[in-house]
């Protein structure tokens, strides 16, 4: 049997007294428990549909599963606790949970979640947020029988939530309305559909350790592949030193540093334990290429260069994206084979993965909604693609040089516009395309005064 929660929303009216009795009762940042709040009819901010939703204490829940350092356990009645004292702030669940249910606290630098008010239900009193409600819209039981019981408008997850919603019909025509009701003239006509999206800019911004973390271990896993296709034993100093600094440059994005020793206990489920076990296990690799040049076989250094470039990828593509290719040129993979082929003959290998390079590029231009610094380094990419070509045969020293360093730079934006695309799960960014999309269906017609008009809020 597992516990989970009963939400009715024809008995909640707005008020937010489970998102603050979850605040006042464990001492957590707001936002734990969010109510999302949309109305059906054209009344600018009263909310007649609403969902108070927390973490969903899921059957199979992703963030424990992509947890690497196995700060979370699962109770015998289901609820999913996250133990702050294991946590070193990676942020990696926040990917991974589409119910946008764990959040990192800045301040100490870990996660904070529903926790289900365990120490309350132990003692046979109902959670913080279910007590505080006054109209009884917000309740718990104990079944396995939570699917089957969502409105169209919930977004499949492909993650069973322990929850139950009453009353949340699909609406009929939704429009949604931004909080200021700005966007909204006296004849009801929808301007705006969302919000802006995120700057690109406060993106790279925030992830920058994480951007250089790759860019250094795809330049030693380059250089490393060089040394192995030349029978070079002597792996020399300069992977090492990339290496080194990679490993330092990953700890700096982690809100609890001293526990970044536990990165490597979840290799079984965690892509991002994997990763950082390839990382590690590289960086022994080219220390021992350089202290004692041909103890590891070039080819053996080259298949670990490659594994840990694979497993870089395989963290972020563990989430969603805006664009699900399987072959991008931005991979950390793709990358490192398309620098190696640079320098290898027939020079046939490296026309091709230009070729493959500009297709990807174009079809991910085509379906991006790109905007400010996101757009320049899709210039930037397509334009560096040809120029590198133009450069290169008429083959003296300076057109050589301009040309790999236009080279260089084209692949560092790719790399930029690998992360620029990637996109955490979100329910609320869910719920809001769904409804877009079914505004859109119906020809962005104007609402009449009966039809439905939404709006969410957190």
């Amino acid at each position: 049997m597992r516990r989970g929660f009963i939400f009715d929303a024809a008995l909640c009216v707005s008020c937010k007294a489970c998102s603050a009795a979850c605040i006042l009762e464990n001492g957590l940042q707001p936002g734990t428990r969010t109510l999302f709040a949309w109305n059906d009819h054209v009344l600018p901010l009263v909310s007649v549909i609403n969902l108070s939703m927390a973490c969903n204490h899921c059957a199979d829940p992703a963030c424990a599963s992509g947890c690497p350092a196995v700060a979370y356990t699962i109770n015998a009645d289901g609820a999913v606790i996250h133990h702050p004292d294991r946590c070193m702030g990676c942020g990696y669940c926040t990917w991974r949970c589409p119910y946008d249910a764990p959040k990192i606290n800045p301040v100490p630098g870990y996660i904070e979640k529903c926790h289900l008010c365990v120490d309350r239900t132990a003692e046979g009193v109902e959670p913080a947020c279910v007590t505080a409600c006054p109209t009884g819209a917000l309740k718990t039981t104990e079944t396995d029988e939570f699917e089957g019981s969502f409105p169209a408008w919930f977004p499949d997850t492909g993650i069973k939530p322990s929850l139950i919603l009453k009353n949340s019909v699909n609406l009929n025509k939704p429009v949604i309305i931004p909080p200021d009701n700005e966007s909204v003239d006296h004849d009801g006509e929808v301007l705006s559909l969302l919000p802006d999206q995120a700057d690109a800019a406060a993106s790279l911004k925030k992830e920058w350790s994480l951007v250089a973390f790759s860019v250094l271990v795809i330049i030693a896993s380059v250089i490393t592949g060089l040394n192995a296709l030349r029978s070079d034993v002597s792996g020399g100093i300069v992977p090492f030193l990339l290496m080194a600094a990679a490993m330092i440059v990953s700890v700096l994005h982690l809100g609890r540093p001293e526990r970044t020793w536990r990165a490597v206990l979840n290799p079984v489920s965690s892509p991002l334990s994997r990763e950082i076990a390839m990382v590690v296990l590289l960086t022994g690799v080219t220390l021992l290429n350089w202290l004692v040049p041909g103890f590891i076989p070039p080819l053996i250094s080259a298949m670990v260069a490659l594994l840990a470039l694979i497993s870089i990828d395989l963290v972020y593509f563990a989430a969603d994206r805006s664009i699900n290719l399987r072959l991008h040129s931005g991979q950390a993979f793709f990358t490192a084979i398309y620098a190696v082929s640079w320098f290898v003959e027939p020079r046939l290998i490296f026309v091709v993965f230009s070729m493959v390079a500009a297709v990807s590029v174009v079809i991910r231009y085509g379906s991006s909604d790109s905007g400010g610094v996101k757009m320049v380094l899709y210039y930037f990419r397509a334009m560096a693609l040809p120029l590198v070509f133009m450069l290169m045969y008429p083959g003296n020293p300076v057109t050589d040089i301009l040309a790999m360093v236009f080279f260089i730079a084209g692949l560092v934006a790719d790399r930029l516009l690998f992360y620029l695309d990637f996109k955490p799960p979100n329910i609320r960014n869910m719920i809001r395309e769904h409804l877009e999309k079914e505004y859109v269906s119906r020809g962005k017609e104007s609402p009449d005064p009966g039809d439905g008009v939404s709006d969410l809020e957190n």
